[in-house]
């Protein structure tokens, strides 16, 4: 997976998880400075962001999008990020 692939498949994450939330919520806000984050060539900004939303404010999400995360952590050699975010009490929907 290269770094353009790891951003996209990131961007995908991002959106699917902005997606399931009501507008109103706290993290909807922070997940859109998320997204810019990708958008502006930072995707290893927005993967720690995203860590730290998930775990903040207990943000759920599916097996297949941390499993994407992981894949994302891998391509940025930023694995211990998520072993250090301790995200498994999150996934799983």
């Amino acid at each position: 997976m290269g770094e353009d692939d790891s951003s996209a498949d990131l961007g995908t994450v991002v959106a699917a998880v902005r997606s399931r939330l009501e507008s109103t919520h706290p993290a909807h806000e922070a997940l859109r400075s998320t997204a810019w984050a990708i958008e502006n060539a930072e995707p290893e900004l927005a993967l720690d962001d995203l860590c730290h939303i998930i775990h903040f404010f207990g943000v759920r999400m599916t097996q297949e999008e941390y499993s994407t995360l992981q894949a994302v952590a891998r391509a940025f050699s930023m694995t211990e990020l998520l072993e250090e975010s301790r995200l498994d009490p999150f996934v799983g929907m």
